[in-house]
């Protein structure tokens, strides 16, 4: 497998302080089942982490449905996300989310985070 496909551990956000700069310092770009904090780490390569809650989506079968799509497709645009971390929380809609809509959703919010740069380093993103 190439090495620009793989998601190996140094794209995981794996700290709790890492997970805490996203929430605090990050944009927050929603979508219609999910919601992502994305804070811009220039020079750095593009880390993902996943913050679904448990009384968002209760079932542990389901939470990792949703995770593995957002790792997929977090793996397969790696490389336009450089420069940035990114925290996906979970709305309740995604419990039951069609796949198909689900992934939809995923790939117009990495769109979103892909299109940031610096010149919208302060406040929300919305849209």
């Amino acid at each position: 497998m190439p090495g620009s496909l793989r998601f190996p551990r140094s794209a995981r956000l794996l700290a709790k302080a890492d997970f805490d700069a996203a929430f605090a310092h990050g944009k927050r770009i929603g979508g219609a089942f999910l919601r992502a904090h994305v804070h811009l780490t220039p020079g750095l390569p593009a880390r993902l982490g996943c913050a679904l809650a448990k009384r968002s989506i209760p079932l542990a079968s389901d939470r990792n449905r949703v995770r593995r799509q957002i790792r997929e497709l977090f793996r397969l645009r790696r490389e336009q996300l450089d420069g940035r971390s990114i925290v996906f929380a979970a709305r309740t809609e995604a419990r039951t989310a069609p796949l198909p809509a689900l992934r939809m959703d995923i790939q117009r919010l990495f769109e979103r985070a892909a299109a940031l740069n610096a010149t919208h380093a302060s406040g929300t993103i919305s849209g």
